[in-house]
């Protein structure tokens, strides 16, 4: 294999990648259940960086995850599922203005889909300011790791958003994206208009196909929505995920396609984060082929698994990559 040495540069640092993000209590029902009526409520973390941070530490990458929360059981509580994990948390703002987000889950049974209700408003995190974030600590990275759901929580986390970018191309550091698009925090026009410039500034471009065509307005095949991707934004690398179908990567030469697996799903929540974190440790390991193979591998893993959270490791994903077939019991 040859490894590209602009991709593995920056093996002294302290972390492979870091993030800045919005992690909330999550509050579910049952499946079968309605939130309208439950008695009972499993109470989990989650948020689509701690989630991908989390990936990553289980694939034995060193992460970090910043915030800034209420000091109290729930922010101690959010801190204390990401750090389980080995995602490093001290770097958190703590406060006592405000609050910790929360969100609640009914899950689907179709034809009826996953409803989820969000509880935000008024958070600590949404008055974060980037003169409280530690950047000698965030950028002693390889990778920063951003998304579009945190600029949609409010103007100052937009504003964080976009001044961390900036900085990590000052330092040299790679700057991966991840649109992810929630039309419950934001209209599609708004989101379009607010994340084209940081997409512009990204290194590694995330992306779902649905996102692609009815907020960017791309059409096509998802081979040609990638690579007008690719022709629009300029980054390294621009991945095109396809939910169950897999995705499709494009680096400028050449188109990285990966199907996905047949799966049972228990718990489809932070799949999506989880391929970003496959996609991620191929590029830190030199390899979009690679990383595609994580990721589909890992997303399926997730998907099996309740919570958001990647309770796996590298021997699972290589034993799924590697499989054919095999025994139904492992033993």
């Amino acid at each position: 294999m040859v490894v590209n040495i602009m991709w593995v540069s920056g093996l002294d640092t302290r972390f492979d990648v870091t993030s800045v993000g919005s992690t909330m209590i999550r509050l579910s029902v049952a499946s079968g259940e309605r939130l309208e009526t439950a008695a009972e409520f499993v109470v989990r973390t989650a948020g689509t960086e701690s989630n991908t941070m989390v990936a990553l530490s289980r694939m034995g990458k060193r992460t970090a995850w910043a915030s800034r929360l209420c000091e109290n059981s729930l922010g101690k509580r959010i801190t204390n599922d990401i750090g389980h994990f080995g995602v490093d948390t001290s770097s958190v703002i703590w406060t006592d203005i405000g609050r910790n987000e929360v969100f609640f889950v009914e899950y689907g049974a179709s034809p009826r889909p996953i409803q989820v209700i969000y509880d935000r408003e008024h958070s600590a995190v949404s008055v974060i300011d980037f003169n409280e974030l530690d950047l000698d600590y965030l950028l002693d990275t390889r990778v920063l790791h951003l998304t579009g759901i945190f600029p949609a929580l409010s103007d100052n986390c937009a504003d964080v958003t976009n001044k961390l970018i900036d900085a990590a191309h000052t330092t040299g550091v790679k700057v991966s994206f991840d649109v992810n698009y929630r039309s419950k925090l934001w209209s599609a026009e708004k989101a379009c208009s607010v994340l084209s410039p940081m997409m512009n500034k990204a290194d590694i471009l995330f992306i779902t196909l649905e996102d692609a065509k009815s907020v960017f307005g791309f059409t096509g095949s998802p081979a040609e929505i990638v690579m007008s991707i690719y022709t629009k934004y300029s980054p390294e690398i621009a991945v095109l995920t396809l939910g169950g179908d897999g995705g499709v990567a494009f680096d400028g030469k050449e188109l990285y396609n990966k199907g996905g697996y047949t799966v049972e799903v228990r718990d489809r929540l932070g799949a999506g984060d989880c391929f970003a974190a496959g996609v991620l440790c191929g590029y830190l390991e030199g390899s979009i082929k690679t990383g595609m193979e994580y990721a589909t591998a890992m997303a399926a893993l997730k998907m099996g698994i309740n919570g958001d959270y990647f309770v796996s490791d590298k021997y699972e994903v290589m034993a799924l990559i590697n499989s054919t077939g095999g025994r139904e019991v492992g033993r």
